[in-house]
């Protein structure tokens, strides 16, 4: 799964440096925003434990042709507290990640239907207070990113956006693989320039 991950991440590095040369070519578009939404975790026993949550994704994209771009965003805000095991000791669970994708897109009138592929580099805490033992995890893993939206412009420079991403995750910290991947779905506003 290292090999496969690092192998898109050099795939995504690729298009990047292609997008910086055709920029050159012609007119771009730089976009920063915020998308914010509910982020499901995959694992079972996992959910119920700590539930789903909320996730806020600052991103900024650059699109040197209106037909495609790379986009690098930025997944926080899922930390959650919950007593666990046989004696309901206090743990913490967060998860957080960097993500660099290709973004394909197409103009529909006001709207800009969208699919997203890349890599992405997870990180996950976990911390069990315990009389007996203390155990943390502190780790990070690399996986793929696929996501779909539609973009709908407001203004020249505003525009809404409704997203769904899918990530797999499967992390191993102690003995057991657990699966702390799932879907987002996000709304979000975004601002572009165009130079």
């Amino acid at each position: 799964m290292r090999f496969k991950s690092r192998s898109i991440l050099k795939g995504a590095v690729s298009v990047l440096m292609i997008l910086l040369w055709s920029s050159f070519i012609q007119a771009a578009d730089l976009k920063l925003g915020l998308r914010g939404g509910y982020r499901q975790l995959k694992d079972s026993n996992l959910k119920n434990i700590y539930g789903n949550g909320n996730v806020y994704v600052p991103y900024v994209s650059y699109f040197p042709s209106e037909f495609y771009g790379l986009e690098l965003s930025y997944e926080g805000g899922y930390s959650k507290e919950a007593p666990i095991g046989l004696f309901d000791e206090q743990s913490t669970l967060s998860v957080q990640g960097l993500q660099l994708c290709g973004v394909l897109r197409y103009r529909v009138g006001q709207f800009v239907p969208y699919f997203k592929f890349g890599g992405a580099c997870f990180f996950y805490k976990q911390d069990i207070e315990s009389e007996y033992i203390r155990r943390n995890v502190d780790h990070h893993k690399w996986t793929t990113v696929v996501g779909a939206g539609v973009e709908w412009k407001l203004f020249s420079l505003l525009s809404l956006a409704a997203e769904w991403e899918s990530i797999p995750l499967k992390v191993k910290p102690f003995d057991v693989e657990v699966d702390l991947g799932g879907s987002r779905f996000l709304l979000g506003l975004g601002m572009a320039f165009s130079f």
